[in-house]
């Protein structure tokens, strides 16, 4: 091997060292904003949980304000592909079961406690709530437009799918996540919210 190859190994292992670091502290930072909330957290307690030093932790983050950030933007993008995911499992049954599993599968995330605490509790007061909206409807639009789209072109659908409708459903469906969230008594079940966008949206019953 000679002197380039060696170089260039090192830093291709030097990156991947380096990723592996930072997936641990934001591995270690979920369990410890979703647990004890945003101003509960130190940088130490996620450098002391992650087995790295606070000096490695501001390496890839400059404040506990972007490792936050960091934090919300990964767990949006899992909930994204959990319900790109699911609709793609179902995609052989049909377009509405498509578009229903897609919604369950969102709605099953957003109650997880992690993704309540770290997105709908804390990320609107740490990040505002443009930045916080930027960053929800900037992953999760397209997938909400693509699955209307899908509902149209099935013939499934009541109207076209314009940007106004994308907008009040990803809308609806984050309300209908907060509540089940909550879980409060007397609330409407998952079944129940998606059989009513189902009757919103189209003249099919929801199956």
């Amino acid at each position: 091997m000679d002197t380039g190859e060696a170089h260039g190994t090192l830093a291709k292992r030097s990156a991947k060292d380096a990723e592996a670091t930072r997936r641990r502290i934001l591995a270690a930072a979920l369990e410890l904003f979703a647990t004890t909330g945003y101003s509960g957290t130190s940088t130490t307690a996620v450098a002391r949980a992650a087995g790295v030093t606070r000096g490695a932790l501001y390496h890839h983050f400059a404040d506990k304000a972007a490792l936050f950030r960091a934090v919300f933007l990964e767990l949006e993008e899992e909930l994204d592909e959990a319900a790109n995911g699911a609709a793609l499992a179902r995609a052989g049954e049909g377009v509405l079961a498509a578009f229903l599993a897609g919604c369950s599968a969102c709605l099953d995330f957003m109650s997880r406690p992690d993704y309540h605490q770290v997105a709908m509790v804390d990320a609107p007061a740490v990040l505002g709530s443009a930045a916080w909206h930027e960053i929800d409807a900037g992953i999760g639009m397209k997938t909400m437009q693509a699955g209307l789209g899908a509902l149209d072109a099935g013939g499934l659908l009541r109207g076209p799918p314009s940007p106004a409708l994308a907008v009040l459903v990803f809308g609806a469906l984050t309300e209908a996540g907060i509540t089940l969230s909550r879980a409060d008594d007397g609330s409407p079940t998952k079944a129940e919210l998606l059989g009513a966008l189902v009757g919103l949206l189209t003249n099919q019953p929801a199956t």
